[in-house]
């Protein structure tokens, strides 16, 4: 787990330089986890494939965010053919689709697409798309979560592949003007790039992914990230009229609607020692700051799970 911890403090210094700084350090941090993949203990060439998937990852969003549509479907494609060798030839790593998150997340932060559009005004619109869009990520994360739960380590294959479709049907809906996807459409909010909260809960959940050699570990973390975010949204929304001192744009319902979920499946999964991470996780939710909380709650519990492991 050496490689998969020492992966992610690069990544979230990387991240926090760059968003804090407002300077390019995505290119910086993709050479290093190059580096750093280049001396994993497995075999050579799963570290070729590791280089290969974050490389691709990095080029695919990149181009989603310039609207080079063509090419970003490619990327895609040739993301899952990549991973359909690495597990042909039999998986001696679980950090490919760490690789992918790691790499998408770099080439969204290169293109300066977030820089490009200002945040989300509060508005009627916003909470009503912001409520239909958590609504969704539950019930899809049902899916993946029974998924992986009766299929064990071939659920956490089908799901990478699902997030791949997931994330080509984002691109696919931003450039196709077919009123069948005018659904999709309505779930982002003014002032964002389209899809920006599903490609984060992607970066977020292939991070997670990788922690599957300890299977409940992995399925703590995943049912963390897809379900209590949504939970403290929907709960804040509803009962959230007492604000937080520290943060007035989040709720002390919202924060306990977080923490109770988590906890639930915290305890049922992996014992009374998911208390005091999903206290922290949800601590973390509540605060105000520039990463998204797909990315910084994944980051903190992949590093906090790879230590449990």
């Amino acid at each position: 787990m050496y490689y998969y911890i020492a992966s992610l403090a690069l990544f979230a210094i990387a991240t926090i330089l760059q968003y804090y700084t407002k300077r390019d350090f995505s290119v910086i941090g993709l050479a290093l986890f190059i580096i750093i993949s280049a001396f994993d203990t497995a075999t050579a060439y799963n570290s070729i494939l590791l280089i290969a998937m974050s490389v691709i990852s990095f080029l695919a969003m990149f181009l989603y965010a310039k609207k080079r549509f063509s090419y970003f479907y490619a990327m895609i494609i040739a993301a899952a053919m990549l991973f359909s060798v690495y597990l042909y030839y039999g998986p001696k790593s679980p950090y490919e689709t760490m690789a992918f998150g790691i790499g998408a997340m770099f080439g969204i932060m290169h293109s300066g697409i977030e820089t490009r559009y200002g945040k989300a005004k509060v508005q009627n619109k916003n909470i009503a798309a912001e409520l239909k869009r958590d609504y969704l990520q539950v019930a899809l994360g049902l899916i993946l979560v029974v998924v992986i739960a009766v299929f064990g380590k071939y659920g956490i294959y089908a799901s990478f592949y699902l997030t791949l479709l997931g994330v080509l049907g984002i691109g696919y809906s931003l450039n196709s003007k077919s009123e069948a996807l005018s659904f999709f459409r309505t779930l982002e909010k003014d002032g964002v790039f389209f899809g920006r909260g599903a490609i984060f809960l992607a970066v977020g959940f292939t991070i997670l992914e990788s922690l599957y050699p300890s299977m409940r570990i992995a399925l703590f973390g995943i049912a963390v990230l897809l379900f209590c975010d949504p939970a403290a949204t929907i709960i804040g929304l509803k009962l959230g009229r007492l604000k937080l001192p520290y943060n007035r744009k989040k709720s002390y319902a919202g924060t306990i609607g977080y923490f109770a979920v988590g906890a639930i499946f915290g305890v049922v999964l992996i014992g009374y020692i998911s208390l005091p991470i999903i206290f922290l996780l949800a601590f973390l939710e509540s605060l105000s700051n520039k990463i998204d909380d797909n990315v910084s709650v994944a980051v903190v519990y992949g590093i906090v799970g790879a230590l449990l492991a």
